[in-house]
């Protein structure tokens, strides 16, 4: 990975199904201390590269996300769009979606997306 997308800022998530994709609740945090410092969401700016680590309902493992860009942020939430993920962490993202989809309408969009109110 080059060396400007390497990531200072993460955020660890609790995913859920939303009706218009995957939501969750978050917690942002400067990664570069030795001991996180945790982040107002409006430090973020569109293009922001974070890692993640995405928690599934009634699960003790997490999905690492080693790159992820920042959409955008509005007040507590953040829209972040997927870039790098292995193939193991997408089958997870892949069976939750589908253990979902009987709770999400049919037009909810579930494309490497994913809205977290932090």
């Amino acid at each position: 990975m080059p060396p400007g997308l390497l990531s200072k800022i993460g955020i660890d998530c609790m995913l859920s199904p939303g009706r218009d994709g995957l939501r969750g609740d978050g917690c942002v945090y400067e990664l570069s201390s030795s001991h996180p410092v945790i982040l107002n969401p409006e430090k973020l700016r569109p293009g922001d590269y974070v890692k993640l680590r995405l928690w599934f309902p009634e699960d003790n493992a997490y999905s690492a996300i080693e790159l992820a860009e920042v959409q955008w942020v509005k007040n507590e939430w953040i829209k972040i769009e997927l870039l790098l993920v292995s193939p193991t962490d997408q089958a997870r993202l892949r069976q939750f979606v589908a253990s979902a989809e009987n709770t999400l309408p049919a037009s909810a969009k579930m494309d490497g997306q994913i809205m977290i109110r932090a």
